[in-house]
């Protein structure tokens, strides 16, 4: 019976680790050979996918001079202008832990790339107005970005969130449905943050590496010294 015990609470230990081990975040980029007219598409591809490697990277300063100055974001029943995006972005990413990102099934056509994504993410920090779930969750979804001198224009983007809110589970899918969709509830946009958020000692690696608790402290504080300034 002890022996049964021990090796119950060693695997309970096992699948906590898994759970909280903290990891940096990664990019994927499949088929860059294979994408029709890639070497001579202008550099659209490689614009629309740096991207989303300065957000997994937590480079806000790249972000922000890679989007025209008019950018505008459109997906999920949400339009953001530049500076609101980059703050949704922030809040998403400080949110997820094991960040992966995979980059698939790109087309281009001039001036507009469209990609296929799946991002592949452990829930440890609240967003949106819901709580962590301590989750792993794979989030699947499309976006088509618009690129014009360098800089990305405009974006549109459709995300799975039947399927994400399904792997959330606890009722968030009926939630979804009655509140957002049924009373047509928007949600706050979050406020852009200065470009070092999430950046401890010079490196967004330092913070991926911090546990669940460590980067909700992190991010409380962080928000609360940064309102301060703000009334200042």
């Amino acid at each position: 019976m002890k022996r049964k015990l021990i090796l119950v609470l060693g695997f309970v230990a096992l699948m906590n680790l898994s759970t909280y081990a903290q990891k940096e975040a990664t990019l994927i980029i499949k088929g860059e050979n294979t994408i029709p007219n890639y070497a001579d598409d202008n550099g659209t591809a490689k614009v629309a996918m740096s991207v989303s490697k300065a957000i997994l990277e937590g480079n806000w300063e790249k972000l922000d001079a890679m989007l025209d100055d008019n950018y505008t974001y459109t997906g999920d029943g949400n339009v953001f202008t530049k500076d609101q995006y980059i703050g949704y972005m922030q809040s998403m990413r400080s949110a997820f832990s094991d960040f992966e990102m995979i980059l698939e099934k790109t087309l281009v056509d001039k001036d507009m790339a469209s990609i296929n994504f799946t991002a592949n993410v452990v829930n440890t920090g609240s967003f949106s107005g819901a709580p962590a779930n301590k989750k792993h969750i794979s989030v699947h979804g499309m976006f088509m970005r618009s690129v014009k001198d360098g800089k990305v224009m405009q974006e549109w983007q459709t995300t799975d969130l039947v399927g994400t809110m399904k792997q959330i589970g606890g009722g968030s899918l009926f939630f979804y449905a009655v509140f957002v969709g049924g009373f047509n509830v928007k949600q706050e946009i979050p406020p852009r943050l200065p470009n070092d958020f999430m950046h401890i000692d010079g490196k967004v690696s330092n913070y991926d590496k911090l546990s669940a608790k460590e980067k909700n402290k992190y991010v409380k504080k962080y928000k609360k010294d940064f309102e301060k300034k703000l009334k200042k």
